[in-house]
């Protein structure tokens, strides 16, 4: 069962096209698109794996992300308690039509993470995106949000940067959260893309004009990592395991 995890992503960005081009090249994904009917949905691929489409925002003020969607048994139940628990909800209980349902919701800091429930419930094979992370201003105080919001456990470890918790559901690690490394970063969501060559991926990056946010660092039993960005300024991590 996929409750509790990171089941899909999306990059939005107001320059799709542009979005595409990039991370095609520089991380060697490729580009299909679903008819949805009166649409096109561009989508991402890590060999035969979908993981990710490209939107442009739905409303004004948006910066280019990636939005990270997380299962939930009940998309309607879990947003009900959105805001009682000190969050926002930014966009109600709605149907995809053929897909499932999704909210869309802030925690109490300002971080945006998509609430969903698919139709089909099946896992993939492989997960492209490895890891998901919370960067807040001040993690002890957004904890419970969303422990209490999710049913989620949660286990501490110390890093180098300092306290690091990771989150379980049903026994399971589903994501990390740790105060903001970087004190002007906002309050996100930051998904981590698995790749064969850290180093050979950066200079892409760097090639196609991307930047480079977090240099590259290992941490034992987990691989090496670095933070990038794309020409539009939307942030993704990258992990060599």
């Amino acid at each position: 069962m996929s409750a509790g995890r990171f089941v899909w992503f999306e990059l939005v960005t107001k320059d799709v096209e542009g979005g595409i081009a990039f991370w095609t090249k520089v991380a060697g994904l490729l580009r299909k698109d679903m008819d949805m009917g009166s649409f096109a949905y561009p989508m991402l691929h890590q060999g035969e794996t979908a993981f990710a489409g490209v939107v442009p925002p739905q409303m004004d003020g948006v910066p280019p992300n990636w939005l990270s969607y997380w299962s939930v048994d009940d998309v309607d139940a879990r947003t009900a308690k959105v805001e009682d628990a000190g969050g926002k909800v930014i966009v109600p209980p709605t149907d995809i039509p053929t897909v499932g349902r999704f909210s869309l919701i802030a925690d109490p800091q300002g971080a945006v993470v998509a609430l969903f429930k698919g139709l089909n419930e099946s896992e993939p094979a492989t997960r492209p995106m490895s890891w998901v992370e919370l960067w807040s201003k001040d993690v002890d105080a957004v904890l419970p949000f969303y422990t209490s919001l999710l049913d989620l456990e949660v286990d501490q470890m110390t890093m180098p940067a300092g306290p690091y918790h990771v989150f379980k559901a049903g026994g399971v690690q589903v994501g990390g959260a740790m105060t903001s490394p970087n004190p002007d970063a906002p309050p996100m969501w930051l998904p981590y893309l698995a790749v064969g060559d850290l180093d050979a991926t950066l200079t892409a990056v760097r090639e196609a004009e991307g930047a480079l946010l977090v240099d590259p660092m290992s941490v034992e039993g987990v691989g090496r990592f670095a933070v990038v960005a794309d020409r539009q300024g939307a942030a993704l991590g990258l992990l060599q395991p």
